[in-house]
């Protein structure tokens, strides 16, 4: 209650070194707030008026009104001090693309590095539902159980929930919707979505050091090195062989580790960051 009291000494006091002009607009504008549900406890409506106060005064010394200052009437203003603004979810932010493009660098493209294997539209479709769907239930999870085991515990069987399921569509989804990466066209796409994907992290990581962005970098082009070697005459004739066919499960295993290897150490960096 003393804080209270001293701050609404201190705005009455700073009012007073207000013109009129301007005391006439202030009062207006405190009667305004009072009328806002953010603003409904005097305690909170003191303490933002102390933080008002200030750079009002600051403008009238540079000779401008409070009308001036404040660009518009004191209902209009005091409306939209007033919005209640929630605050953004912690799990919506850019990281929330990097499990959506391992996804695709682990699952869709290494389906399709061969330009004789099609994708399946409405295989690949229903993949991304189903992936959408373990996400939604990992973040709901991650919001509801606060210890680290529960956390990875739960994680983990979502993910098994989620290879089971795709395991199953894999064998029971017909044959529908059917395009070819070609070698040229392919080609293009691969390499268009590589570059992207690369600017992208380059862009991401100059403002937040510690961006999970570059962890899919050495899978992303490692895949799409792959997916060039099937389609450049010199090389497509190995790749569909045994030993092409090898090559691409050492690529695909190589991608991963360098996700988990340069994922952990972004986590390391993550975790020292907030101690």
């Amino acid at each position: 209650m003393a804080e209270h009291t001293t701050i609404t000494e201190q705005n009455t006091a700073l009012r007073e070194q207000l013109s009129p002009q301007n005391q006439a607009y202030w009062d207006e504008l405190v009667d305004n707030l009072r009328q806002q549900a953010k603003f409904a406890d005097e305690a909170v409506l003191q303490k933002y008026l102390r933080e008002l106060l200030p750079s009002l005064l600051v403008a009238q010394e540079a000779q401008q009104t409070a009308q001036q200052f404040y660009g518009a009437d004191p209902a209009t203003v005091a409306a939209k001090m007033g919005r209640i603004t929630r605050p953004k979810p912690s799990w919506l932010s850019w990281d929330l693309l990097v499990p959506f493009l391992i996804f695709t660098l682990g699952t869709i493209i290494p389906s399709a590095i061969l330009p004789a294997v099609p994708f399946q539209l409405l295989l690949v479709g229903l993949e991304y539902v189903f992936f959408v769907i373990a996400m939604a239930l990992g973040i709901g999870v991650s919001q509801r159980v606060h210890t680290q085991r529960g956390q990875i515990a739960s994680w983990l069987i979502i993910i098994v929930a989620l290879l089971l399921a795709m395991r199953v569509a894999a064998q029971t989804v017909p044959a529908q919707g059917l395009v070819y990466l070609t070698r040229i066209g392919g080609s293009i796409t691969l390499l268009v979505f590589a570059v992207v994907v690369t600017g992208l992290t380059w862009w991401h990581h100059r403002r937040h050091t510690n961006s999970w962005f570059p962890a899919i970098l050495g899978s992303l082009w490692i895949t799409t090195l792959l997916a060039l070697l099937a389609r450049i005459p010199a090389t497509s004739g190995l790749m569909v062989t045994s030993a092409g066919n090898l090559l691409i499960a050492l690529g695909t295993i190589l991608g991963d580790l360098s996700i988990l290897i340069i994922g952990w150490h972004i986590w390391q960096a993550r975790q020292n960051q907030t101690k």
